[in-house]
């Protein structure tokens, strides 16, 4: 698949949204707007419900209660629409575990576009990818599964990304590599980045949901 034109940054547009589980709701009702193109942190301590309002939010689950809604340029976006022009991925992302690295990028080009004018193989390279690209993803470790986790969600071609824990299982370079392609993306598509207030997750939202706030 290729494409010469990016996919629009979505806006998301939500009223007294929640979602309830075993008659209990997991997050205080939430309202907001998420505008095109820009960053939206969800923060809260574990067990607040972060990913799950990160799940809402991308279209992956419905909620309980309340009204969501996403535009692309202004007109109403479906849930077919979404679902091909949303990424989530987080700790508990699970990509196929007897594919190499090139094999997981074929498969996933199967599906989905890479986002225009990206140096696909140069963040491979800095994330010190490139030499493991022989090897099962099963047999990789923990750090270098989230690295191709994440670079493949960042270089997708996506109107809203949602980042969950993003650093989580990365060292100190890691971490470095990560920040340096959130700030290549900012503001051609959408974030969301689910964090228990870790700074590393993170550059300067313009939107922040606290889901600690009763």
């Amino acid at each position: 698949m290729h494409t010469e034109n990016a996919s629009p940054p979505i806006s998301v547009v939500f009223s007294e949204l929640t979602h309830v589980y075993n008659h209990h709701a997991v997050f205080t009702p939430q309202n907001g707007i998420i505008k095109p193109g820009s960053e939206c942190l969800i923060k809260g301590r574990n067990g607040s419900g972060k990913s799950t309002l990160g799940q809402i939010l991308c279209g992956e689950l419905s909620p309980s209660e309340g009204v969501i809604e996403w535009h692309v340029n202004q007109e109403a976006c479906n849930h077919e629409e979404l679902a091909l022009s949303s990424y989530r991925v987080s700790p508990s992302t699970s990509l196929h575990p007897q594919l190499k690295l090139g094999e997981l990028l074929e498969f996933h080009l199967q599906h989905r576009n890479w986002r225009p004018n990206i140096d696909l193989d140069m963040w491979l390279e800095s994330a010190g990818l490139k030499r493991h690209q022989n090897k099962w993803f099963m047999n990789l470790s923990s750090g270098l599964q989230q690295r191709i986790k994440l670079a493949i969600a960042m270089a997708s071609d996506s109107g809203l990304v949602v980042l969950d824990e993003p650093t989580s299982n990365l060292d100190p370079s890691g971490i470095e590599w990560f920040r340096d392609l959130l700030r290549a993306i900012k503001g051609k598509t959408t974030i969301v980045i689910c964090s228990n207030e870790r700074s590393e997750d993170f550059l300067d939202p313009d939107t922040v949901l606290n889901l600690d706030d009763v």
